[in-house]
């Protein structure tokens, strides 16, 4: 109690940068063969290579640009959930849009957007390296880093801009603090805290506890429970400052619906999933006995209980959802084979990344070229019809975006598509290619009343044979050939130019019979679009 707050935690402070140092510094190279020296150095370099590489050109997914419209909504004065949809816990997007603050508006932002995620791979690789330090010894842990790096899935979902990348920090980070022995009330509290942050982040933690809890059972038993109540306090901490906070933004019912309602409706279209929720018991009693049997340490019981724990429970499992136990994997599988297969397999997935890059192709052109035709062809505020987000600064008519739950209950009948009233209210003039991600009644309408004019299209139609058009979304139009304004008669009256136009059909008389027409929404016009020269199709 004699010592001031302040030294005491720069003294800690100084402790702990000095036990990294020397947990690093320990690692000694000599052990390595000189042939293992080549390899672990060539693989290193060929890592650095290649991720710097896949950051610039490997193709931009579809959540990236969702996560990146979230954060820019906050930016806009949007508030998650309420004003703008989406079905993550908020705390990503809120940190996000501190990097969107004051930036303007550009084409190559998921770019820009992909650079702080290499800051998280890192400390999800260091992460890996100290447990595996701590369980085995350093040369386990170094080429445990190396192939989980490496590892097609984590090397290419930890290049994208994604919740999953916090995620993971915040879990990995509290496996580092449970690692540490012993386990005080303290490292209990912190590892809580960390484990807030990852709950706040996404819902799959929720499966990461029980793992914890559970695999914690199994070997240790519950002797040491009463450690956890400090951990539970530092576990509510986030997520209750979030709850206050969307209470006082009145926003907290929409994220209850959104964040828990709706993604638990999608088990209502799994047909099946309750099989896994019966068995999930008797899966964790059958491990329960295996691990006491076989004397299972806490990483393998930790795997075997977040698999199962997945399978049972989770109803939609992708790639991602294995990304916080990939390190664990990576460190069992160094420590249980032969060095050389190691590095086999290592070098395998290495040179398998070439396979599902493309060969490095750069696919990132396709979506900065409709960035820029978006931010040419629309204003601020002006809304855009696209599926999820992709064109980020601009704001969907229709509330929903069209990923897999929200199709799955369209699908189901659980929510209506309301595509066609929703552009028409918001006087939405600009739309997404066609797709087969539009539900059926929504992609209609857009086929039926909008031109494509590139990468996207604008409200408009080709005219009959008898010169007769429907418009849809109420605007001022052009009436179009190849050459640019046509001439003729608009509804009975002479064309001068751009008219405003009213829903419903019309009809234009040209002077010119039998020529192509089309009647486009005459901003897109003026802004140098038109749908006989489109613009931006190749990449």
């Amino acid at each position: 109690w004699r010592t001031p707050p302040l030294c005491y935690t720069c003294k800690r402070a100084v402790a702990f940068a000095t036990a990294l140092r020397d947990s690093v510094l320990s690692y000694d190279l000599a052990r390595l063969s000189r042939r293992e020296k080549l390899a672990f150095g060539t693989l290193a370099l060929l890592l650095i290579v290649a991720r710097v590489v896949a950051l610039f050109r490997y193709r931009f997914e579809t959540d990236e640009s969702q996560h990146l419209h979230v954060a820019w909504g906050w930016t806009a004065g949007l508030v998650q959930y309420r004003d703008l949809f989406d079905n993550h816990p908020p705390l990503f997007h809120l940190l996000s849009s501190f990097f969107l603050r004051g930036a303007s508006e550009r084409a190559d932002i998921l770019l820009f957007a992909r650079a702080p995620m290499l800051v998280l791979w890192g400390i999800v690789l260091w992460g890996t390296w100290v447990v595996a330090r701590r369980l085995y010894d350093a040369h386990v842990a170094a080429w445990s880093v190396l192939l989980l790096a490496v590892f097609p899935t984590f090397f290419l979902r930890t290049v994208e801009y994604r919740a999953d990348h916090l995620w993971n920090v915040c879990w990995i980070l509290a496996v580092v603090v449970v690692f540490a022995r012993p386990l005080t009330p303290a490292r209990s509290f912190i590892a809580g805290l960390l484990l807030g942050c990852a709950l706040a982040t996404s819902l799959r933690t929720s499966l990461l506890v029980i793992t914890l809890l559970l695999a914690g059972a199994i070997v240790y038993g519950v002797r040491h429970a009463w450690r956890l109540l400090p951990g539970a306090l530092g576990f509510a901490i986030v997520p209750a400052a979030l709850a206050l906070y969307f209470m006082r933004l009145d926003a907290w019912d929409e994220l209850v619906y959104y964040v828990f309602t709706f993604n638990a409706e999608l088990s209502q279209s799994r047909v099946t999933i309750w099989i896994g929720r019966i068995l999930w018991p008797f899966a964790i009693a059958a491990l329960f006995v295996i691990a006491r049997k076989k004397k299972l340490g806490l990483l393998p019981a930790s795997v075997a209980l977040f698999v199962v724990t997945l399978f049972c429970l989770w109803p939609l499992i992708s790639p991602r959802d294995f990304l916080a136990i990939m390190p664990f994997l990576a460190i069992l599988i160094v420590a249980h084979l032969p060095r050389r297969v190691v590095i086999a397999v290592t070098a395998l997935w290495l040179l398998s990344l070439a396979y599902y890059t493309d060969g490095f192709t750069n696919r990132t052109d396709e979506h900065i070229t409709m960035m820029n035709q978006a931010l040419r062809l629309t204003r601020p505020g002006e809304p855009v019809m696209d599926l999820k987000g992709e064109t980020i600064y601009r704001p969907r008519p229709f509330f929903h975006a069209l990923e897999t739950i929200t199709r799955a209950r369209l699908d189901a009948g659980l929510l209506r598509d309301t595509i066609p009233e929703d552009v028409v209210r918001a006087k939405c003039h600009v739309a997404q290619a066609d797709g087969p991600l539009f539900p059926p009644r929504g992609r209609e309408f857009l086929r039926a009343h909008f031109l494509d004019v590139g990468r996207l299209r604008v409200s408009g139609q080709p005219l009959q044979p008898d010169g007769t058009f429907t418009i849809a979304v109420p605007g001022e139009y052009v009436l179009l050939n190849e050459g640019g304004e046509a001439r003729g008669t608009l509804d009975g009256t002479p064309y001068g130019g751009a008219r405003q136009l009213e829903t419903g059909t019309h009809r234009f008389v040209s002077v010119n019979p039998g020529e192509a027409l089309a009647v486009l929404w005459a901003p897109a016009f003026r802004r140098g679009h038109t749908p006989f020269h489109l613009r931006d199709r190749e990449f």
